[in-house]
């Protein structure tokens, strides 16, 4: 059965690494917490069609102790990911350990050999579906392999918020975006500098 895969967004890979978000705290929060959790983001997010995840899903179901096993090889390599291109933001080199993962997944993915026409463009054809995590996560693995190895892997931030650290490409023109988003953790380190201001302007009265 032939599965197709649409080219996948540059920061794909930084997307399924925050998947468990506000990692500076003790209290980590994680949203894939089952593999239907884990389905569901890659039905929404990851790049993958219905037919594909229908069929994956089903061999779960049958397959229990597989479906844990799954899902811990994601978040494994999901955690690689993360400590991948957190290094990559902070001018530093990934390890050996966690490169390997990424290579191992890499090896396990299908292989990009073939394109077919799809809805006015063009997509990856996998004519052979492996009932294994690495398809579920095709589109990641590529698109982490991608952007480690093109320009835009300087791009790579990790949010200036401390208990955040999320990750993302620096799309500003100024190549100088310290926030996940200003809205969110830019405002409250507004807010937060402005206290401690007039904290010490009470206090010189």
């Amino acid at each position: 059965m032939t599965v197709l895969v649409p080219a996948a967004r540059a920061d794909l890979a930084l997307e399924f690494a925050n998947t468990r978000f506000w990692r500076g705290r003790e209290a980590h929060t994680e949203t894939l917490n089952s593999l239907d959790d884990l389905l569901k983001w890659s039905a929404e997010t990851g790049g993958v069609g219905p037919t594909a995840i229908g069929r994956l899903h089903t061999w779960w179901l049958a397959h229990p102790r597989k479906a844990t096993q799954a899902l811990d090889e994601a978040i494994e390599l999901r955690e690689a990911l993360y400590r991948i291109f957190r290094a990559i933001a902070e001018n530093a080199e990934p390890t050996q350990a966690d490169l390997q993962t990424l290579n191992g997944a890499l090896r396990s993915a299908p292989p990009r050999a073939q394109l077919e026409r799809s809805n006015g463009a063009y997509a990856w054809a996998l004519p052979d579906l492996k009932l294994e995590v690495t398809s579920l996560l095709t589109p990641v693995i590529w698109a982490a392999g991608d952007l480690l190895i093109e320009p835009a892997r300087v791009k790579v931030r990790r949010c200036a918020n401390d208990e955040c650290v999320w990750l993302f490409l620096d799309d500003s023109k100024s190549g100088t975006r310290r926030w996940c988003a200003m809205s969110a953790c830019g405002n409250r380190a507004k807010a937060h500098r402005h206290y401690v201001k007039q904290k010490k302007a009470a206090k010189k009265k």
